[in-house]
């Protein structure tokens, strides 16, 4: 499958990468000796004319930042066959607004994670009445990337704030318990080993076991013990509270950037 991915910042960069694992990639952006040094390292073909790219590939990512896509559209709208499927990563950036800047085009919008890049990715697929036989082209072509999920289009955002902004959240969580574990004495690179293996566990035993994460913290607790003693100062600090506000933020930014971009 040929395959033209529209910009080369960090998530466009990582499916380039997978994809080119199996398939021939064109690139397109506007920062030339990135682009063209990617290609190098992936084998795939730099191509500096948008249309150009799009017209050759036979499925395009659309990989750009929100605010530049009616700049794109406005020299890639043409360039579309009739059907030919357009992935796009935006946030905030509904069916509807793809639609008008790429009419011609079969639209499948997606929200993905950072983690696509060592295939332990989360990526959330709008359902908008696509045939089997492109479901399952867009299927193959993700494949080892992680989950794929399609969905109603109006729980993307809210997938965005749970996994794609969640990585951010988590790794906020795995650097405090790395600055405590240095705090009680460990080096810096044993601490980050040590609450790695430490997060690792705790999802194997949440996967094995099917358990409920309350359930599995209170079978971690002994009566008076030191981990009741942590989850009372966790429950004083409101890092629960915390992270849910996170996410609801994360879900409103969604839904501002979406309301701007169709004005």
């Amino acid at each position: 499958m040929k395959v033209a991915v529209i910009g080369c910042g960090v998530m466009g960069s990582a499916f380039a990468k997978h994809f080119a694992k199996k398939h021939s990639i064109l690139l397109c952006d506007r920062d030339k000796i990135k682009t063209q040094a990617l290609a190098k390292e992936i084998g795939a073909i730099f191509e500096e004319n948008l249309g150009a790219a799009i017209k050759e590939a036979e499925v395009v990512l659309l990989a750009i930042k929100p605010k530049d896509l009616l700049a794109v559209a406005k020299i890639g709208e043409d360039a579309f066959d009739e059907g030919k499927i357009l992935i796009s990563i935006l946030a905030g950036t509904p069916i509807s607004l793809l639609k008008r800047n790429f009419p011609k085009a079969t639209i499948v919008r997606s929200m993905p994670n950072l983690a696509l890049i060592f295939g332990q990715g989360v990526m959330g697929l709008a359902e908008n009445g696509h045939s089997p036989e492109v479901k399952q082209q867009i299927d193959t072509l993700l494949e080892g990337i992680g989950l794929i999920a399609w969905m109603p289009e109006d729980k993307l955002d809210a997938l965005t704030a749970l996994s794609g902004s969640g990585i951010g959240f988590v790794l906020v969580m795995i650097e405090a318990m790395i600055d405590g574990g240095v705090h009680l004495g460990f080096t810096a690179k044993e601490s980050r080993e040590i609450v790695l293996k430490t997060i690792e566990g705790a999802i194997s035993l949440m996967r094995e076991s099917g358990k409920h994460p309350a359930e599995l913290k209170l079978q971690n607790a002994s009566p008076g013990g030191t981990t009741i003693a942590g989850l009372k100062v966790l429950e004083e600090e409101g890092i629960r509270s915390g992270i849910v506000h996170a996410m609801v933020a994360c879900y409103e930014k969604a839904l501002s950037i979406m309301k701007n971009q169709e004005k």
